[in-house]
């Protein structure tokens, strides 16, 4: 289908739910619209400390312009954030910024989500802006999430950036046993790649479509990305309550010519390829109130182990060479290609949360492991969660990086990593 077919069906979809809104509206008693307007937000101050892997080819080459190569380096930062919602029955908008400051030269604002709403009616929305989706149903990773921000597996929870687009979605519940309720969202996303910074090609316009079900009990969603220049994309998932305590979930998207990244002869490989990536995974609660959280994620385009030791070869060499120029040129293709939070092909997340434990009032801990099952290195992190006031919080995280030569996790330049968090809500 064209471009200018999908936008046209688009804007008919956006028609017919219009229309239909104003049809159920004019069948229902006017009613005075109650107007809301509520302020939220946090500070966050974090000092963080590193504990570096000098031998770590990829520290080398971060540093590499540096004149001292400390073993222990600190970051001291503060991130606030600033939220702001509107709500009468009908509209509603939505602001969510952060902002980041290290130093008076060295500070950054984000604009995390700006959006309209417009509901015609009790099952069409309408939605225009900058806005964070959240598709999939897995925990750490969303191989469907064809329009979500990259998340952070440490820390899936994290706010981030949303996208620049346009949606329609439609709700409708039934009165049956075998479809409870069907849903579908229509998203239109504007070219990134923009001339004299302000003016899109049409031609480059992105669209998505998901369509939800809740059949028999069981969350199922089928999902679609079109793009001219990116991968076409498909994708399903689903999710479970196989016991009131007890989840099933799972994602599988197939990417279509879909570039994937290689080391070959010390050079940068690049081969157009389809792929599967998918998610398994479940959430249990027990009787103490512990909830564990399991997932097994495999990246369609991640390296295999011969492939990562190709790659850590080519970083080792370029570090050796003691070239400028070339150690530069090995820290953008590192940067640039191999920068994902998952380079290779399969992994496997445990989480386990435990609420004040043994009658500890307001305190939290967790531990969670990300494990790579090609080259047995993993990341082991606990984090402890400690708040005394409703509007205050303290974090306690230490994180270690564990793994032999020519591994993943072995080869990062953090070994360690310690962070302490104040957190301030209003």
């Amino acid at each position: 289908m064209r471009r200018s077919q999908w936008l046209i069906l688009f804007l008919l979809f956006v028609l017919t739910g219009v229309l239909f809104g104003q049809e159920e509206e004019l069948s229902e008693t006017p009613q005075e619209q109650e107007k809301k307007l509520e302020w939220s937000g946090n500070l966050d101050v974090k000092y963080t400390l590193f504990q570096m892997d000098q031998n770590s080819s990829q520290y080398k080459l971060q540093f590499f312009k540096e004149r001292s190569s400390p073993t222990l380096i600190s970051q001291y930062k503060i991130e606030p954030y600033l939220n702001a919602e509107y709500r009468t029955s009908d509209l509603g908008f939505v602001l969510k910024t952060h902002a980041t400051y290290y130093s008076d030269a060295n500070a950054q604002f984000d604009l995390f989500e700006s959006y309209g709403s417009f509901n015609p009616s009790l099952n069409v929305t309408l939605q225009s802006g900058k806005r964070m989706y959240s598709w999939g149903k897995g925990y750490a990773f969303n191989p469907v999430g064809f329009v979500n921000s990259i998340k952070d597996p440490e820390n899936p929870e994290l706010a981030q950036a949303g996208l620049l687009s346009a949606n329609i979605e439609y709700l409708k519940s039934f009165q049956s046993d075998v479809l409870q309720s069907f849903a579908m969202m229509f998203v239109v996303i504007p070219s990134s790649e923009l001339l004299n910074s302000r003016y899109g090609d049409v031609e480059k316009t992105d669209v998505a479509l998901k369509t939800y079900f809740l059949l028999w009990d069981t969350d199922i969603d089928l999902m679609t990305y079109y793009s001219d220049d990116k991968p076409k994309r498909y994708g399903v998932d689903f999710a479970r309550n196989l016991k009131e305590n007890f989840e099933i979930h799972g994602e599988v998207s197939l990417n279509l010519n879909s570039q994937r990244y290689s080391i070959l002869n010390d050079s940068i490989y690049v081969k157009s390829v389809d792929n599967y990536s998918y998610l398994f995974g479940l959430r249990y609660l027990s009787e103490t109130n512990v909830t564990v959280i399991a997932e097994y994620y495999h990246n369609g385009l991640g390296l295999t182990r011969s492939e990562y030791e190709q790659y850590g070869d080519y970083l080792q060499k370029s570090t050796a060479n003691n070239n400028p120029f070339i150690m530069q040129q090995a820290l953008g293709v590192s940067q640039t290609y191999f920068r994902s939070s998952t380079v290779m092909e399969d992994y496997l997340y445990l989480k386990i949360i435990y609420p004040e434990p043994f009658d500890m009032l307001y305190f939290t801990p967790s531990l969670y492991t990300i494990y790579n099952l090609a080259d047995k290195s993993f990341l082991l992190s606990l984090q402890m969660n400690y708040k005394p006031a409703t509007n205050v919080e303290f974090i306690f995280w230490p994180s270690a990086l564990i793994g032999g030569d020519q591994t993943e996790y072995g080869d990062k330049q953090v070994k360690e990593r310690l962070e302490l968090w104040m957190r301030v809500y209003f």
